[in-house]
């Protein structure tokens, strides 16, 4: 059975940071494992054990710091009065999107993976959010199943708003299943999914197949 794996990258990292404050740890994602740890899940699943699983490709959905939205930061500068807190807004948004960008390089190297991006918008209200995110995801899982381009569609959200676009899915034969923390996933989306995969209820060891726990290294003291 062919999987296409479906990453709202926000939803993901959200998760990732609600085991890390039930867990005391500090994980990172291993975005090019990803395949790896959907496909070791599923094939220990009964579900699945008499089937042939391989992964098609992974799709990463994520708002894009840009030049555009720094510059709206930087002109509300501008026109404010000592204001700190755009300045810490600011500083933010230049190191996220350094960080982004280095994301970008190194995930040129990765097999069968593709990054989808929409540009963040920053409003008066002094906040940073994306947009569009979730239409470009739906849009793909709805036009990829029309396209029979995978049997299984992995999602790593539950945001309410792919809803209809799961159940258009599901009515065109696809299975749907779910991976994500409870606390990010919405009762209708847990009931409508062929399979939802609660992170709380996964183990450290299963933790480790998709992410690693940051360690800092002790400064030297003589």
């Amino acid at each position: 059975m062919r999987i296409l794996i479906f990453v709202d990258s926000e939803n993901f990292r959200g998760s990732i940071n609600e085991l890390n404050k039930e867990r005391s740890q500090d994980r990172m994602i291993d975005w090019h494992k990803i395949n790896l740890f959907v496909l070791d899940y599923l094939r220990n699943n009964l579900q699945y054990l008499q089937e042939r699983l391989f992964h098609v490709r992974t799709y990463v959905y994520t708002g894009e710091y840009t030049d555009g939205v720094i510059r709206k930061i930087e002109d509300a500068i501008s026109k404010a009065k000592n204001n700190e807190e755009l300045s810490r807004i600011l500083e933010s948004a230049k190191k996220n999107r350094k960080g982004q960008q280095e994301f970008y390089k190194r995930a040129q190297n990765y097999s069968f993976f593709e990054i989808r991006k929409k540009p963040l918008q920053f409003t008066s209200a002094k906040k940073i959010f994306q947009k569009g995110v979730d239409v470009q995801l739906a849009v793909d899982l709805v036009s990829f199943a029309h396209q029979n381009m995978y049997d299984i569609a992995v999602l790593f959200s539950g945001d309410i708003d792919l809803l209809e676009s799961v159940r258009t899915v599901k009515n065109l034969g696809k299975q749907v299943i779910i991976i994500s923390h409870f606390r990010n996933t919405a009762v209708e989306m847990k009931k409508d999914a062929d399979m939802y995969v609660d992170m709380q209820t996964l183990s450290d060891a299963q933790l480790d197949n998709v992410s690693h726990q940051f360690q800092k290294h002790p400064s030297n003291t003589s």
